[in-house]
């Protein structure tokens, strides 16, 4: 009897198991067809979330939008033969949350609050090697915290112990009271609202590279310590961090920024290499005037603590330009169209010239160059520089070594200038380098007295002191190893045109206002045009006038005769 008892629990038993197996089976298919057909009707709204999506302007990353938790799940109820207020068996968990006894809409909004809750958990994003930079945090709520497919999960915790055959809610029912059914979801973020995350915050992770810099006083040099930069790559930070979402331990997490080191330009170790003189040059002005010497401290000032890294240009013209007096230049003579003129920075060439010779004996490329369109006399022809207001004439050097150089220049205030280049002296000791002009023609010309009609005889005014003669001249450069030349390499051909020194001379003669007859300078009489001969002029002789009758002098009326005065009485005489 009790073997035919074990027998017939034993087939019990295993029907049970088929029957199970069945009825999961069943299940499933039917799991399937519902999932199927929800995914169809997500699909659809998914398309339309993203029409909306493109037509409001929003970026799409491809990322599927996730249907809200609460419609899902009542378009799943209305689907399924459960009522909605089923509730969830004893023992049964979705993650953390307890759900057994809960509706499946209480269930799922236990668990909603519970992702809230877990939303003020931190993410915190760093920058390893990148010193006094703060990390940044974030709550994962902003990232767009969610569960996927919550509504999912909360009917297949409703439905356990209520779908299949008799036999299957029962084992499932048993299972319970052995242990707890666990449902477990999975978390994610926004790719969006990471990546809007990352494009906003990581600005204050970056660090921008530091070029060192380099002083030159005392006579010493000073050179300040480089930083390397970093930049945020954000599209693997990204990546980054929406890798660590999907492993998510539902704590505060980490996550280091992806960057790429940035290199300063200018290193505290290429200008360390600053050490040596390579060429040096100076060179004086006999014009000592105040206007000249304020030009020379000027220009001086604008192209002294030159650095020209490796493979730079730099330009002498707009160092200095531009050439006003806003820019601290005086007007000063210099040189246009074979004469003088007065320039704002005039006499600002002999810089140019002082450091061209320096590049030579330094060996630095010169990439632009012109000689003067006149001789200059503070070096040889053929070696002087120059530049114009407008750069077509303009020095330029350019720095072709592997190293930086650096200009220094100098101004004794007496009209003295020296530039020196330094850098890393890199040639063999018993080599040695000079340069020299040789004149292939000269040609005095003579003195140009130029007549003016506006000033009068006698006057004389300078305005070209000096004469300049047309010159060709040639520029060598000389090896010698050992003291010993080498090799002499011819550097260009320059022509510089005359200039006669010019007089300007009175031609207008003085005429005498009383005669209208030219004055002879040397006597300082009028010059008689009938005789030639400068004489005083005589006074001339008035003309015979004619008579002209005139009215007679009125005279006064004769007054009428008066009877005589009595006169006395005879005496009388004696007898004869």
């Amino acid at each position: 009897m009790k073997k035919r008892c074990a027998w017939l629990l034993t087939l019990i038993f295993l029907v049970t198991l088929s029957v199970s197996g069945m009825a999961y089976a069943t299940g499933e298919d039917e799991e399937t067809r519902e999932t199927e057909e929800t995914v169809s009707s997500g699909e659809t709204e998914d398309t339309e979330t993203m029409e909306t999506t493109q037509e409001s302007g929003q970026e799409n990353d491809g990322q599927e939008p996730e249907q809200e938790p609460e419609k899902a799940l009542q378009e799943i109820l209305d689907k399924s033969s459960l009522e909605a207020d089923e509730v969830i068996a004893d023992g049964i968990y979705i993650g953390e949350v307890a759900v057994g006894g809960m509706t499946a809409g209480e269930a799922l909004e236990a668990v909603l609050s519970r992702i809230e809750g877990l939303g003020e958990k931190t993410l915190t994003l760093m920058l390893d090697g990148a010193e006094g930079v703060e990390p940044i945090q974030v709550p994962v709520s902003e990232l767009g915290l969610r569960a996927e497919s919550l509504a999912d999960v909360v009917m297949e915790a409703v439905s356990l112990g209520k779908d299949g055959n008799l036999i299957a809610r029962y084992k499932a029912e048993k299972d319970l009271q052995v242990s707890n059914q666990v449902y477990e979801y999975k978390m994610s973020v926004d790719k969006n609202l990471v990546n809007r995350f990352v494009t906003e915050k990581t600005g204050a992770l970056g660090v921008e590279p530091e070029d060192a810099q380099i002083t030159r006083t005392g006579g010493k040099f000073s050179i300040s310590e480089s930083k390397t930069g970093v930049k945020v790559d954000i599209p693997a930070t990204v990546s980054a961090i929406m890798a660590e979402m999907e492993e998510w331990k539902k704590e505060d997490t980490s996550v280091t920024a992806v960057a790429e080191i940035i290199q300063p330009e200018c290193t505290t170790e290429m200008l360390a290499q600053i050490q040596d003189d390579l060429g040096h040059f100076s060179a004086s002005t006999n014009d000592r005037s105040s206007g000249k010497l304020q030009n020379l401290d000027r220009g001086v000032e604008l192209t002294n603590g030159i650095l020209i890294m490796p493979g730079e240009s730099w330009s002498m013209h707009d160092a200095l330009a531009p050439f006003s007096a806003a820019n601290g230049y005086t007007q000063q003579i210099a040189y246009q169209s074979g004469g003088y003129v007065k320039e704002y920075g005039g006499g600002i060439c002999q810089l140019a010239t002082t450091l061209y010779n320096a590049a030579l004996r330094a060996e630095v490329e010169i990439s632009k160059r012109s000689n003067h369109s006149m001789v200059v006399y503070y070096t040889d022809f053929g070696l002087d520089a120059t530049i114009n207001d407008g750069g077509s004439k303009d020095l330029e050097l350019t720095n072709s070594f592997d190293f930086p150089i650096y200009i220094e220049g100098y101004h004794d205030g007496d009209g003295r200038v020296t530039y020196t280049i330094w850098g890393k002296e890199t040639r063999p000791s018993n080599r040695e380098v000079s340069y020299y002009g040789v004149t292939l023609s000269k040609q005095s010309v003579p003195e140009q007295i130029i007549e003016d009609p506006t000033k009068p005889v006698g006057y004389e005014h300078v305005e070209q002191s000096s004469s300049y003669p047309a010159v060709v001249a040639e520029a060598y450069k000389e090896i010698k190893i050992d003291g010993v030349t080498v090799e002499k390499i011819k550097l260009h051909t320059d022509k510089y045109i005359a200039s006669p020194r010019k007089i300007i001379r009175g031609t207008a003669v003085p005429v005498d206002p009383n005669t209208g007859w030219p004055i002879d300078p040397a006597t300082g009489l009028p010059i008689n045009p009938a005789t030639g001969q400068p004489e005083a002029p005589q006074p001339e002789t008035p003309a015979p006038q004619p008579e002209t009758p005139t009215e007679p002098t009125p005279q006064p009326e004769t007054p009428a005769p008066t009877d005589p005065a009595p006169q006395p009485e005879p005496t009388p005489q004696p007898a004869a």
